[in-house]
């Protein structure tokens, strides 16, 4: 089955206007939880963990669900989660209540994400690279947006009105969205339910285990932001290197869904695996440069991932992609929580000479394991 024009324009805008709407959310819920609500930073990295890790859970039962109920219910179910969230927000009074918002938020966002690539996944294969860059470009031109308007609100609104006004602003552009929703309700959907059973081959072991491995290489934003911050001693030059990296994660995800469809998954595997190991060897020398150069290998490691799914996994793809997500964050937590300790207790150069291993580990990983 070939996705008609219309449902995969549907799919693209939903996908913008969730990312600008919970980007502005995440942007401006640390500053929120600190200012208005008094938590410590306990307490924001309590909300944030605890709010990552229930979406990504979620996400198993979400890809599950998407293979054997109508994906319309299911994303209606996500959006009301989502609207709910930011409702609840709106009307907080402690962070015991942001804790609530959040993990509504990760329901919403555990539903819609594995129903959506469910969906992209009906393509024919040889478009997939394209689809699902189509889909991430989309998502980015979201993220940069959603950081933009939080840079505004916080600038502009946040002191002058307070959260409450805030999140009804949040809400304005969810609603907003709603009438792409209302647009998508004239577009069929497959409501092919498959019943095959579920077996450990579904899920392609050795490239499941692959992406397990390589998302070691892939340990948060935070820690590449703060190595071009110690590089340059200078927050605004920092920023507005993370505002370029935006912008070349961007358009390099067009052209990494271009290499993806001309090339083997071997090749493409191998040639992403490289511009990691450029990117981390660059971080230790010249931070800047390391930093775009992780952007285009950040293009290539999203662009890898999903369409790799969509186009081999042949059953039960949605819960396929709900594990997917779950196993690949589960595997950056770690890497997260084992780079900030070498951080900490060696220097802010050993967990960039981590992912240098681990990146040289995954090269042959592939060359043993990953077949053509």
């Amino acid at each position: 089955m070939k996705l008609s024009k219309k449902t995969i324009i549907y799919i693209n805008l939903a996908t913008f206007f969730i990312t600008v709407s919970t980007e502005v959310y995440e942007t401006l819920l640390p500053f929120i939880l600190v200012k208005y609500f008094s938590a410590s930073m306990v307490i924001v990295g309590l909300i944030d963990g605890l709010g990552e890790a229930f979406s990504n859970l979620i996400k198993i039962f979400g890809g599950y669900l998407s293979d054997i109920k109508d994906k319309k219910k299911l994303l209606s179910f996500g959006l009301s989660s989502l609207l709910f969230s930011y409702v609840y927000m709106a009307f907080s009074t402690k962070w015991a209540d942001a804790l609530i918002s959040v993990l509504f938020k990760s329901i919403g966002e555990g539903i819609f994400i594995p129903v959506k690539d469910k969906i992209l996944s009906t393509v024919y294969k040889k478009e997939m690279g394209k689809i699902f860059s189509l889909n991430k470009i989309f998502e980015n031109l979201g993220e940069l947006i959603g950081i933009f308007l939080a840079f505004l609100i916080s600038l502009i609104l946040l002191n002058k009105f307070g959260y409450r006004y805030v999140y009804f602003l949040i809400l304005g552009t969810f609603v907003v969205f709603t009438f792409f929703l209302v647009f998508f309700t004239s577009i069929k959907l497959d409501k092919k339910v498959e019943k095959k059973k579920i077996s450990w081959k579904i899920f392609e072991p050795s490239i499941l285990i692959f992406f397990f491995l390589f998302s070691f290489v892939n340990f948060g934003y935070s820690f590449f932001i703060l190595k071009v911050y110690d590089f340059l001693k200078s927050e605004s030059f920092a920023l507005g290197m993370y505002l370029i990296f935006g912008f070349v994660l961007l358009v390099s995800t067009y052209f990494a869904g271009r290499v993806y469809d001309s090339l083997n998954l071997k090749n493409f595997l191998y040639i992403t695996v490289v511009i990691f190991i450029l990117s981390n060897l660059l971080l230790i020398i010249f931070p800047p440069l390391g930093l775009i150069t992780l952007a285009v290998g950040e293009a290539f490691l999203e662009i890898g991932v999903w369409a790799t799914v969509g186009k081999r996994v042949k059953f039960r793809k949605g819960f396929v992609f709900g594990v997917y997500h779950f196993v690949i964050g589960v595997s950056s937590f770690i890497s997260s929580f084992v780079s900030g300790y070498l951080w900490d207790y060696f220097s802010s150069n050993a967990p960039f000479l981590l992912g240098t291993f681990v990146a040289f580990l995954s090269l042959f990983y592939i060359h043993k394991f990953i077949r053509v």
